[in-house]
């Protein structure tokens, strides 16, 4: 290619490519990148959040019917089933004490012996 990839064009076949719609966008495109980097990308991201954010909402749709999805006879359930709650046990349960039966008492300190209170 002996003009670079540019295509010869006369005088007057010039003026009438310049004067079409593709001649002014070439030469607006030479004056400013933008239209050719810029702007496809913007377009593409903003019709990219479009597209995609039906596909997020199937997630979020399926987690909220999982959530939802409690039949009358659970919600019945749960609303009966309660058991008192005392912090003791709760307490020694969660410590893995609850299977032994004693009470932690304190043991006697000797005469003269520190009490460790801070």
């Amino acid at each position: 290619m002996p003009l670079g990839g540019r295509v010869f064009r006369s005088r007057r076949q010039q003026s009438a490519y310049e004067k079409s719609l593709s001649g002014r966008y070439q030469k607006r495109l030479n004056k400013n990148p933008f239209l050719y980097f810029g702007l496809p990308f913007c377009s593409l991201v903003v019709l990219g959040y479009y597209w995609l954010s039906g596909f997020t909402a199937v997630r979020y749709e399926q987690h909220d019917r999982r959530v939802q999805e409690l039949r009358e006879e659970d919600i019945i359930n749960v609303r009966t089933n309660k058991r008192p709650v005392d912090l003791k046990e709760e307490y020694y349960r969660l410590q893995g004490l609850a299977d032994e039966d004693y009470d932690i008492k304190r043991y006697p300190r000797q005469d003269g012996e520190s009490e460790n209170v801070w």
